[in-house]
């Protein structure tokens, strides 16, 4: 299995022992220094010294063609105070009180995927996918029939292949001109969900612009499905592999919420993370970045950093000190983070109240993974039950 942006899985952590801020080529061609460490990557996420303002000429790109850091409008590629300004303004859509008041919903839906599931079954495609794309599209107010082309957006969107730089651009206009009609659709006709509360946002009497509004919504649904489906899916195996792992969660289903915080440190979407550009010379732990050079902060050989977590190389899901960097640190954690909690929790614990005997079709070691994405996941994950 390839762990972008390295060939070798081992290699971040080789780098870790031996060369912590070693560079990488990128499949743009240009040249970035990578942090595997947890101090430093932790640091790269929430230093202000950091940018992820990289729309000037000559700026290093992750991909050739179209990148995720090309759009000023996009909350991840913004720098305070302009991205201050913006979270403000979306967090009120993500409070806890309306995460709660969304659990139910979920939970239907969850229950219903498993209604309609019979054994043997494909988890990916019964479960993983659709459960994340049903709620965020739920609460966004998309059709149902619309369902399967986010789908297709976002694997395009996310691919990093070189062939796919044209689909990627069309896959954006076309993803883009739906949710300009989902935004006039709101405004038409108002209803409870999670775009009309960005509509209606606030910030001492601003609203977000026609084209922040955009790409908040188009961000949240390619990361509100496609982060959590891969965490799912690959959390699901990792479970399923050592058949005592799932045992122990339906045994007990209290320690749902501990071993998410587990699953999530072990099965990070993506391999690789945000190019970040260091607007002066920045000590890290592990050595200098110079101005202007590129930095990858990789989160998940910064979870198994063995400096931070006892025994790093090990899935325990009873672990319960387990500070991760999954959903990035600063002012850039992940605005959808007690969304994706409440997600996955009611994922796998759906899985085990309902289907104890949930067991893999097939060894682990011969199932497919997709490769060519930013994230990186199971193909398929054929089970029993």
């Amino acid at each position: 299995m390839r762990a972008f942006p390295f060939e070798d899985e081992s290699e971040p952590h080789r780098r870790q022992a031996d060369d912590p801020l070693a560079p990488v080529r990128l499949p743009s061609g240009d040249e970035a220094l990578v942090a595997v460490r947890h101090a430093d990557v932790r640091q790269v996420y929430g230093d202000p010294r950091f940018s992820r303002e990289l729309h000037y000429p000559g700026a290093p790109r992750l991909l050739r063609g179209t990148d995720v850091g090309d759009d000023p409008s996009a909350l991840i590629n913004m720098d305070p105070p302009r991205h201050t300004r913006l979270r403000r303004l979306a967090s009120g859509a993500f409070t806890p009180r309306r995460i709660a008041a969304w659990r139910p919903r979920a939970q239907r839906i969850a229950d219903d995927l498993v209604d309609a599931m019979r054994s043997p079954s494909d988890l990916v495609a019964a479960f993983a996918f659709p459960l994340p794309i049903r709620i965020i599209t739920e609460l966004l107010g998309v059709p149902p029939e619309d369902w399967d082309r986010f789908r297709v957006w976002s694997d395009a969107f996310l691919s990093t292949s070189d062939q796919g730089a044209d689909e990627r651009a069309e896959a954006g206009r076309a993803f883009s001109r739906y949710v300009a009609e989902l935004i006039a659709e709101r405004r038409a006709h108002p209803s409870d969900g999670l775009v009309d509360a960005l509509i209606e946002a606030r910030d001492g009497g601003e609203a977000m612009s026609e084209r922040e509004l955009l790409r908040m919504v188009v961000g949240l649904i390619v990361a509100g499905h496609e982060t959590t489906a891969t965490v799912i899916a690959r959390g699901a195996l990792t479970l399923l592999a050592e058949p005592d792992r799932y045992a122990a969660l339906v045994a007990d289903p209290e320690s749902v919420p501990t071993a998410v915080e587990e699953i999530l440190r072990w099965d990070v979407p993506g391999d690789g993370g945000m190019l970040r550009v260091a607007l002066e010379d920045v000590e890290l732990p592990s050595g200098r970045v110079a101005k202007g050079q590129a930095v990858m902060p990789l989160s998940a050989a910064a979870n198994r950093d063995p400096e931070v977590f006892d025994r790093a190389d090990r899935f325990d899901q009873t672990r319960e000190e387990c500070p991760h960097l999954t959903f990035g640190q600063g002012p850039h954690y992940c605005l959808g983070a007690n969304l994706a909690r409440m997600e996955l929790q009611v994922a796998f614990g759906t899985l085990a109240r309902r289907l104890p005997g949930l067991a893999l079709a097939e060894p682990a070691d011969a199932i497919p993974w997709r490769s060519g994405l930013m994230v990186r996941r199971p193909e398929r994950l054929p089970v029993t039950f």
